[in-house]
């Protein structure tokens, strides 16, 4: 009989394929709830560590719970229902049920970079952040892209299409788009590096209303495509990367969905 996996067993295969020293400084990433030495037989995989994730995976049978954003950011200051980053790590502890998050060290890895622009089948030119000291040169946040000549419209309802979403424009619907500089969830912080090579066109999740203004009057047009919808590619990275050490069976993996809409004005 094949050795028992446990949650420690997980946790490497994750971290060997997105180390946590590539997470950004604020982040909570690794294991969050759970100890490395439960038995680990079957893994939910999703997006978000809230407590309905964790009541999904315990009516699943699930020992392990393993999502690209982590279940609370900042340490927590006790374990009571009080609060509901307590509630949910409670109820997950109580019930076994292990929390592994792989966040920012996704998003900056070479595969997480890249999931997205692939998804929507942009070209890749080369990664958009700057180079970070001590981390390999292709570790870096969003990636800067080539499309086919397209306006910015028709660029806007392809995303959409593929995404499963409305996305918000910014800027000229007949603006000529040929470079696309694409990150996950949040992009301001891509902004400068966007407009510093050149893109036509910002493609992310979302960004702050002012940092838009001042954007598209830099000649930078914006698409948001909502935090959740540019970021599904990543359970799909996760749950490969599950699979290779629970094996099939031991992986149930969310299909892609937004937890929000969009209501048109009369």
């Amino acid at each position: 009989m094949s050795q028992t996996k446990t949650v420690s067993d997980v946790v490497a295969a994750l971290t060997n394929e997105f180390p946590l020293e590539w997470a950004e400084e604020w982040d909570a990433v690794g294991l969050r709830v759970g100890d490395p030495s439960w038995p680990a037989t079957r893994a939910l995989i999703c997006l978000d560590a809230d407590i309905a994730a964790v009541m999904r995976a315990i009516e699943a049978g699930c020992d392990m719970l393993v999502t690209h954003h982590p279940p609370f950011l900042e340490p927590l200051d006790d374990l009571t229902p009080a609060a509901a980053s307590s509630a949910l790590a409670l109820a997950a502890a109580r019930a076994g049920l292990a929390i592994v998050s792989m966040h920012t060290n996704l998003d900056r890895s070479p595969t997480g970079a890249t999931a997205l622009p692939e998804a929507l089948g942009l070209e890749i030119i080369k990664p958009l952040e700057a180079p970070i000291p001590g981390l390999p040169k292709d570790v870096r946040m969003g990636r800067l892209c080539r499309v086919e000549s397209t306006t910015l419209a028709s660029l806007a309802t392809r995303t959409g299409a593929a995404l499963g979403c409305n996305p918000r424009v910014w800027g000229d619907p007949t603006a000529e788009v040929a470079t696309v500089a694409v990150g996950n969830g949040s992009v301001r912080s891509l902004i400068p590096a966007a407009i510093g090579a050149g893109a036509d066109v910002l493609l992310g999740g979302e960004v702050r209303y002012h940092d838009a203004l001042d954007a598209v009057s830099s000649g930078l047009t914006i698409i948001e495509a909502g935090h959740d919808a540019t970021e599904w590619p990543m359970v799909g990275l996760l749950a490969e990367i599950v699979r290779g050490v629970l094996g099939k069976d031991g992986v149930i993996e969310e299909p892609a969905h937004v937890g929000w809409w969009t209501a048109k004005g009369e």
